[in-house]
């Protein structure tokens, strides 16, 4: 896990916290941590390429889940979707998200090149 990264200068994108939500608005995968976590990278990685970047280009990723039980889950679709060297991260257990089907949201910030 990296504790820090550096990125080079250029442009940086905030990502609001993306959930397990398909275009219809519907909750993906209910009662599944990694099929959630799988879609709310796949949104991250969506909006990132919209930029004009690639998850290359994630530096800080902030993880809210509603049981620490499922961290672990989390962190492996994290290392399996996010390049090396993994974004800074810090995970978080909430009490509760904005839909009770939601298991985890995830923030994330990414420093594009300029363009």
């Amino acid at each position: 896990m990296s504790q820090s990264t550096l990125t080079p200068a250029g442009r940086t994108l905030h990502i609001s916290g993306q959930t397990p939500q398909a275009e219809d608005g519907s909750t993906v995968a209910v009662g599944d941590i990694t099929g959630q976590t799988e879609k709310v990278l796949g949104n991250i990685k969506a909006l990132v390429e919209q930029a004009g970047g690639s998850l290359a280009d994630v530096c800080r990723i902030v993880v809210y889940i509603v049981d620490r039980s499922d961290l672990p889950a989390v962190m492996e679709v994290r290392k399996r979707i996010l390049p090396e060297p993994y974004p800074a991260t810090t995970a978080i257990v909430a009490g509760g998200l904005g839909n009770r089907e939601w298991l985890v949201e995830i923030e994330a910030t990414a420093v594009l090149a300029d363009a």
